[in-house]
């Protein structure tokens, strides 16, 4: 099994793979949409690795941290969640979303990622929700107060959308109200 590759990054595609060269051999690895904005062409990458094997194909699945290659496990532990729809959800959401996603048991979050439907995102939070505590770190204090403003939000008649878009920029502070004057200042 490949669990870690190092080497120069020879070719991206915007599909989501890299091609990565290893002391003169071609590694095709598929990466997640965070991770392949990380990596350029020509500069040297450093990717923990995923093997996974079927009747048919080898695949190597490359994520940009040890944590991160951890969720993508525990994702496709859920029944339901093969490695490409792991490697969608964390394409569409950052390690600290997803984790506050599951926390807050925000399957409206989560069925946002493209081939998620909300039965599938209740199943994830079912199956994954207090078994992330070692790889939630803070993300549970944080998670109740930006749950709490987005429900807030919600029923002051924002769309989940608008709400997304207006948290993006605001900072994690823990603090309910510091939190939600940001985000209606950010939403004016």
């Amino acid at each position: 099994m490949i669990g870690w590759l190092k080497g120069k990054v020879h070719e991206l595609d915007p599909s989501g793979s890299v091609l990565v060269d290893v002391g003169g051999i071609g590694y095709e690895v598929a990466v997640g949409m965070q991770t392949l904005c990380t990596l350029k062409a020509g500069e040297d990458a450093e990717l923990f690795i995923h093997t996974h094997v079927r009747e048919d194909q080898i695949t190597l699945f490359g994520f940009a941290s040890m944590r991160e290659r951890t969720i993508f496990r525990k994702l496709t532990g859920v029944s339901g969640i093969g490695a490409r729809t792991g490697l969608n959800i964390l394409s569409g959401m950052s390690v600290e979303e997803l984790l506050t996603a599951i926390d807050a048991s925000d399957d409206i979050a989560i069925a946002r990622t493209p081939g998620i439907g909300k039965k599938t995102a209740q199943r994830l939070i079912l199956e994954l929700k207090g078994k992330l505590v070692g790889e939630a770190g803070t993300a549970s204090a944080v998670s109740s107060v930006l749950a709490d403003v987005r429900s807030a939000l919600s029923n002051l008649g924002y769309k989940p959308a608008q709400i997304d878009a207006a948290l993006k920029g605001i900072e994690d502070t823990g603090d309910l109200e510091s939190m939600f004057k940001a985000t209606m200042k950010a939403l004016a």
